[in-house]
């Protein structure tokens, strides 16, 4: 009777063990240096492409009063812009991934964010190897460098979901793409 009192308790801790873990590397993120050494998280590749604008504008389609036509070219539109992004989500995730503490046994994030700030060489992480901290900081560059390219092509894809929109609906829709590039670049910053 005793021994079962006892696995109860224990199982009952459990959910609380599970809550109090060390978030996943996917899940770790990059540190600012800045004022109080606040992190900044890098979005992942899925986060990129919830910012498809023909999705974004299919979502948006009621309040555009877009013919189902015009509906069905965004979606046919949706899946090319994907479809484009398929080869650099995987990079991009790959390096993201490089950019976090390689040492399981570092519960502290790089000290520099990807958005400019104190600069790479001041990448540390405690019980990081020297191989470790340059690896991590030739990833945030690159990071940083398919960042850039992320935005290029972005500029690209709004042009052609724009492309889509009757002229009556365009002026509207340029201005929720707008909103939308506002959303993006705060992801972009970690913010």
């Amino acid at each position: 009777m005793r021994s079962r009192i006892v696995v109860l308790a224990l199982v009952s801790c459990l959910p609380a063990f599970a809550f109090a873990q060390k978030p996943k590397a996917d899940d770790a993120t990059p540190a600012s240096s800045g004022s109080g050494g606040s992190g900044m998280k890098s979005p992942s590749s899925r986060d990129l492409g919830d910012m498809n604008p023909a999705a974004f504008l299919i979502d948006k389609r009621k309040k555009l009063a877009l013919a189902d036509s015009t509906v069905n070219q965004l979606k046919t539109l949706q899946k090319t812009i994907s479809d484009r992004y398929a080869a650099f989500n995987l990079s991009y995730d790959s390096t993201r991934k490089w950019t976090m503490p390689l040492s399981s046994s570092s519960s502290s994030a790089a000290t520099a964010g990807l958005h400019g700030g104190s600069g790479d060489s001041k990448l540390t992480s405690v019980g990081a190897s020297p191989a470790e901290q340059a690896k991590m900081q030739s990833s945030v560059r690159d990071l940083r460098a398919m960042m850039a390219d992320y935005r290029g092509r972005r500029k690209a894809d709004v042009a052609d979901a724009l492309a889509v929109i009757p002229e009556a609906q365009k002026k509207a829709a340029t201005d929720m793409l707008i909103g939308q590039d506002s959303d993006v670049e705060k992801l972009l910053r970690g913010k």
